[in-house]
């Protein structure tokens, strides 16, 4: 029996529309994820620092950092603003 390796079966997934949405929706999560942490670190701030600027509790910048799934856009205001950042959303 010949094994197919995790790329393989990956880019055979990627063939089925509905995995590839799930797949091109956790990679922009990611993303987002990866953008608020950024945001905060080049700010030189601590995620206490952020939760203060913002009038929250420190775990809740954590849960926010690795978990944006439920994070609604004004929050995501509050924290680029505690941040020091403005941003944009485009359509794409």
């Amino acid at each position: 029996m010949k094994y197919k390796t995790l790329a393989q079966v990956h880019d055979e997934a990627m063939q089925d529309p509905a995995y590839r949405e799930a797949w091109d929706a956790e990679e922009e999560l990611d993303r987002l994820q990866q953008t608020l942490k950024s945001w905060r670190v080049e700010a030189g701030l601590t995620s206490a620092q952020v939760a203060a600027r913002m009038g929250i509790k420190p775990p809740t910048i954590s849960r926010m950092e690795n978990n944006a799934t439920k994070m609604s856009y004004e929050t995501l205001l509050r924290y680029a603003h505690a941040c020091g950042v403005s941003f944009k959303l485009e359509r794409i």
